[in-house]
């Protein structure tokens, strides 16, 4: 009887400390999240192919405190980073600090900060993958 209690037990809490950790409304904005690194990767990928529109470009200034917001709403974020596969909190932060930068490069596009803005891309790309 003692060992079937302790199987339950062991199997049981793994799936108590999750739910007491995370909810609900931290994955809904983790999935948000994910859509909006996914976006930012698709526009890199744009811009890199000289397909970027204005509206996109602009874009790029409104994602980085978009990021923060919501990267700071999220509980749990070490167990929820698994279950939907996000990058690191210290790559996302990283990314958030290199977005105005890029924004800022390829909004002003003279050609000696299009390979400033290349370098940016590629790094942001490393980051948020």
């Amino acid at each position: 009887m003692n060992v079937f209690l302790v199987v339950v037990f062991c199997l049981a809490f793994p799936f108590m400390w999750i739910a007491t950790v995370t909810d609900k409304r931290s994955y809904d904005l983790a999935v948000k999240l994910r859509e909006i690194i996914a976006e930012i990767l698709q526009s890199l990928t744009e811009w890199e192919d000289r397909k970027l529109s204005v509206i996109k470009m602009l874009a790029f200034n409104g994602y980085a405190p978009n990021l923060q917001n919501k990267l700071g709403l999220i509980r749990g974020y070490l167990i929820i980073r698994i279950v939907t596969k996000l990058p690191r909190k210290k790559k996302i932060i990283a990314a958030c600090a290199l977005l105005p930068e890029f924004y800022k490069c390829i909004w002003n596009d003279p050609p000696e900060l299009r390979s400033r803005a290349e370098g940016l891309a590629i790094e942001l790309k490393k980051l948020l993958k």
